[in-house]
């Protein structure tokens, strides 16, 4: 049962990241990105739009080139519906023109035929947290989990603040004792109510270092994203500007999170 695997990814990871020829970088992001059925074709190029934008904006650009004497940042991105899948590899941004060719990448970006139609918010944090088993050391892992709807399969819960979901809160507390800090964005349509969503995202995915930035629909959504990323890239409460990427560098270097150095 999944509930056990996410449960084991804790201690799994611990003994196969931090070797030796990992190479340092400020950052490991993992975008974790909702393509279930009740996303359009519309909404998703509205989704994939959204990200490739937001690595185009100067200011998340300058936040990421910042931190070029500390490796630059690692990226992946994860697809989920009813199951889940890395469908970008951990690629590593170190210069402008790795911004813009990520950039592209993210804009060329294929829609998974192969994850399913339902809503399984626990497997793509599951298969994200096994992602950080990777090539990279990174001086804060991050995951960035966004969605418009709950866990809705395998198994399912039911939708009610503050109705909890053992299962998704199981992958979450799991990564979370991998080092993973957990931010979501949740994507409201009104299906949910005006915040219905968002607390749900509060109470069952963000970690209890992470926030959560809501989206106002799809159409809201390239906003949300690129600060969102403005946050998860210079690690501040609010979105880089170029006179805080110094003081978010010294922050880092001063308390950063490592992953275990035991080989």
């Amino acid at each position: 049962m999944k509930t056990f695997r996410a449960a084991a990814l804790a201690g799994a990871l611990a003994a196969v990241v931090g070797t030796s020829q990992a190479t340092p970088v400020a950052l490991e992001l993992s975008l974790v990105i909702d393509v279930s059925g009740s996303v359009s074709t519309s909404e998703y190029n509205t989704q994939r739009d959204g990200y490739k934008n937001a690595f185009l904006d100067p200011a998340v650009q300058a936040g990421i080139l910042s931190f070029a004497g500390m490796g630059g940042i690692a990226v992946n991105v994860v697809q989920f519906g009813t199951n889940a899948a890395q469908v970008i590899s951990w690629t590593q941004l170190l210069t402008a023109t790795d911004i813009t060719n990520f950039a592209a990448t993210l804009g060329a970006m294929a829609r998974s035929g192969g994850v399913g139609t339902s809503t399984d918010v626990q497997d793509g944090i599951v298969v994200s947290t096994a992602t950080f088993a990777n090539d990279f050391e990174g001086a804060r892992l991050v995951m960035d989990v966004s969605g418009d709807g709950h866990q809705n399969t395998d198994p399912a819960c039911s939708f009610g603040a503050p109705d909890p979901c053992a299962a998704v809160q199981a992958a979450r507390d799991a990564a979370a004792l991998a080092g993973i800090v957990i931010n979501g964005l949740p994507i409201e349509d009104g299906t949910y109510g005006t915040d219905g969503l968002t607390q749900w995202y509060k109470l069952n995915v963000k970690t209890a270092t992470g926030f959560v930035e809501t989206a106002a629909g799809f159409e809201d959504f390239e906003r949300a994203v690129t600060r969102k990323i403005g946050r998860e890239v210079v690690g501040v409460p609010e979105p880089a500007s170029l006179a805080l990427v110094g003081l978010a560098l010294a922050g880092l270097v001063g308390a950063r999170r490592r992953k275990s150095q035991q080989a």
